[in-house]
């Protein structure tokens, strides 16, 4: 994708119009990851009651399976085509040129991820698990087709809550509907795949419509570009995947199913938690991708502003959690299971800590072009979980893991984006 020229020109001063519509478009967008984190916490519900912790942990083996190959196929190409959207304010054809080279990317990855991984499922589970296989195939592909970042970068908060909104509750109610029996894996796999579809192709047939999107045939050397670009950003996501979705799934390979389900629970909590921050985090890296090498005084101001607002609201989620895991095991698994409550303690504390790591890393770091060292630093913590995760004893093992790989990217991410900062001020004397 071809490099635009930085703007020198500041950001303008704040004024209540400003404001309002900074709320407003929050408000918005709370509204959406509240949607898109509602169904995989009542997916996790509803498949936990009527499955049970056993039949539930392989489903979750397949849904955090989807999780961390779709950082595969996104290839930190929703963070560059953001970017570069910011970058192309004002120009509406070149936005929609890195849409459609952006969509292209991601199929391209893919149709390579789910041939390899299709393969490797089939030899791994068998063909007895083939409707699961097939299941996680297609979801990926819907995954690929997500819109919802391009609807980000312009701000179009309120088409995405829509969007978002319509395709979580036909999916919740294609859940409830055909989930009802002790067995019904099947129908639960294929519930959580009809979103990732119905979400794809009805943000298409809204951004067509509303002229965000027209007939742009992608340019493949800029595909290619794109590609070459992302690989330490993909590099850096692949190992915060694996904190999450995919120590999941490398628990499906090393632990037993009812592990799996707990761990799963667990996470989708902590993730159900982390929701009510997303919307912060955000919008809050369109403006400092936008102000991050033109004016660093105030993408530091917007940042602090930011890590009260995460840090505050992370410690309450995280207390909130903590004193509700009990409740909310009898609640799903209709019985006493203490690693089920003890995961969720342990994934509750670490909302907080992981809040200050992704906006040190994922959104600063990036922001500032420092993708190399976000790699770096995630990498570090990756290979910090899964020393510990195979090291600890107990079914506790990947609480304690976590917490301890999250608290270490935290620290290295703040001490890196402190070096950074220093280097973009004497930049600029």
């Amino acid at each position: 994708m071809q490099q635009l020229p930085i703007s020198t020109t500041r950001a303008p001063p704040l004024d209540n119009n400003n404001v309002n519509a900074t709320l407003r478009k929050l408000a918005e967008l709370s509204v959406t990851h509240a949607a898109t984190f509602a169904f995989p916490f009542a997916f996790a519900v509803v498949c936990g009651r009527v499955l049970g912790v056993h039949d539930y942990g392989i489903v979750s083996f397949y849904t955090a399976l989807t999780g961390f190959l779709g950082v595969i196929i996104e290839f930190g190409f929703d963070w560059l085509g953001i970017r570069e959207v910011t970058h192309a304010s004002g120009d509406s054809r070149r936005q929609r040129e890195v849409l459609s080279n952006v969509t292209a990317a991601k199929l391209f990855m893919c149709t390579i991820t789910s041939v390899l991984a299709g393969i490797g499922l089939f030899w791994l589970r068998g063909s007895s698990q083939g409707a699961l296989i097939v299941a996680t195939v297609v979801y990926m592909f819907g995954f690929a087709l997500d819109v919802s970042w391009y609807l980000r970068a312009l701000e179009r908060m309120r088409l995405l809550l829509v969007i978002t909104v319509v395709s979580r509750l036909a999916g919740l109610a294609l859940l409830w509907s055909i989930v009802t029996h002790s067995g019904d894996l099947v129908e639960a796999l294929w519930s959580y795949t009809f979103v990732a579809i119905a979400n794809a192709a009805f943000g298409w047939s809204v951004v067509v419509h509303q002229g965000l999107a027209s007939r742009v045939w992608p340019q493949w050397h800029l595909v290619a570009d794109l590609l070459r670009r992302a690989w330490a950003i993909v590099f850096g996501n692949l190992g915060s995947a694996l904190l999450t979705n995919g120590g999941v799934a490398l628990l499906g390979f090393i632990a037993s199913p009812a592990t799996v389900g707990a761990a799963n629970l667990a996470l989708r909590i902590k993730m159900a938690g982390q929701a009510t921050l997303l919307p912060i985090r955000q919008l809050s890296y369109v403006r400092l991708s936008t102000l991050a090498h033109t004016d660093p005084e105030g993408a530091v101001r917007i940042g602090r502003i930011v890590l009260t607002a995460v840090l505050g609201g992370g410690t309450l989620i995280a207390i909130a959690v903590f004193f509700g895991a009990e409740w909310i095991a009898r609640q799903i698994f209709q019985g006493d299971y203490p690693i089920v409550v003890g995961l969720i303690m342990l994934l509750g504390l670490s909302v907080p800590i992981n809040a200050v790591s992704e906006l040190f890393g994922m959104q600063c770091l990036i922001a500032f072009g420092r993708e190399r060292s976000y790699a770096a630093v995630v990498a570090v913590g990756a290979v910090i979980f899964c020393i510990l995760l195979f090291t600890l004893q107990g079914g506790l093992a990947y609480g304690w893991a976590l917490l301890a790989a999250e608290s270490c990217v935290a620290a290295m991410a703040g001490l890196r984006l402190r070096a950074v900062l220093r280097s973009e001020r004497a930049a600029l004397e």
